[in-house]
């Protein structure tokens, strides 16, 4: 830890008043992206502010990618009440809806969609090797060698952004934003989407975690902070957890987590119950029972003890085995490189 972010030059950043204006508008669709036209029209007001006088020009992307890591945050903030992770089955009668359909099919709510039986796609853009939600699959093409492709639309953006992506590398289930109780599932070489802000645009791109530094929590959150190797141009950066996103293969480690918690409860409950009634008189009631408190409260924040009931990562399984996509109807399924996950995408009429 302690190196210095990629290079140590001037990144972008909103101004004060540009972020007052974008959270009006969040506010405004209820913390959904806007339309394509109010993003332009955002980014054409902010490059011809005075306070932008002779420097470069806000992108639309600036703004949409603003909204979206804003909508991350948001989304992990209604969900914190919710200590409990539950991941229900995905019914099999039931095709997967498209992540973020647009109105008037009602977008997926929670943490993981796959709590309605529904899965979000992410797909990867070929233009500028960033992470985009997908909002609708148009079509797909199979090529007797190679990889089948899909077109897909990405949320917030026209038809004039549609794209061909490679189906087993480009497209993956989304990436969770992480709740501040979620950094101890965040571990040293794990595969992240990190939202890396550079001097022309701030993108969601794919990232190694290479070190972790665990801190004391407080008020505001998690502190622990994370040394990240980007892997499309392998530069390093220290982020904080509100810029991570985390992979759906590590829910497995909160359920562990929470499972060994609720039996530590339990076997606590039963030494209560268990334990004499009488106290020896050598020893004070009230300093005992301070001093329990107090290490209570240090085992509830000690990240360091908390990674210990992690398990070992799940062995990843031979990816070099290729299994060709099937095909029935109006969707195909194939096989993703991450380990034990099968993706089946269905291909929906979409109006332009």
């Amino acid at each position: 830890m302690g190196r210095p972010p990629h290079g140590g030059g001037p990144v972008f950043r909103f101004t004060f008043n540009e972020v007052v204006e974008m959270e009006a508008r969040l506010e405004e669709v209820n913390n959904a992206i806007p339309a394509r036209h109010v993003i332009c029209a955002l980014a054409e007001k902010f490059s011809a502010s005075p306070e932008r006088a002779g420097k470069i020009a806000v992108q639309p992307k600036q703004v949409w990618n603003w909204f979206q890591n804003r909508r991350y945050a948001q989304r992990a903030k209604s969900t914190k009440a919710s200590a409990k992770l539950t991941v229900s089955p995905m019914p099999q009668d039931d095709l997967p809806s498209i992540r973020n359909v647009v109105p008037p099919v009602p977008v997926p709510t929670g943490r993981n969609s796959l709590e309605n039986g529904q899965m979000e796609f992410e797909a990867k853009s070929a233009r500028d090797g960033a992470w985009y939600d997908v909002q609708a699959f148009l079509s797909h093409r199979m090529f007797e060698i190679g990889d089948p492709e899909v077109r897909v639309r990405f949320q917030g953006f026209g038809m004039e952004e549609d794209e061909w992506v490679n189906v087993r590398r480009c497209v993956r289930q989304r990436s969770l934003p992480c709740e501040a109780a979620e950094c101890v599932a965040v571990l040293q070489g794990d595969l992240i989407l990190c939202f890396q802000e550079g001097k022309e645009q701030a993108l969601y791109f794919d990232a190694h975690v290479l070190d972790a530094q665990r801190r004391r929590h407080d008020l505001r959150g998690c502190r622990c902070r994370f040394l990240v190797r980007y892997d499309h141009d392998q530069s390093e950066e220290i982020v904080p957890l509100r810029k991570v996103c985390r992979r759906p293969e590590t829910d497995y480690r909160l359920q562990i987590l929470q499972a060994s918690r609720g039996a530590s409860g339990a076997m606590d409950q039963r030494a209560m119950v268990k334990a004499p009634t009488s106290i020896p008189k050598d020893i004070n009631p009230i300093v005992t029972n301070r001093t329990n408190l107090k290490q209570q409260k240090l085992m509830d924040v000690n990240t360091d003890e908390v990674l210990t009931v992690l398990p070992a990562a799940v062995p990843n399984t031979d990816t070099n085995t290729k299994e060709e996509p099937t095909i029935g109807g109006d969707q195909f399924a194939y096989t993703s490189p991450t380990p034990h996950t099968r993706l089946v995408i269905a291909i929906v009429p979409f109006q332009m």
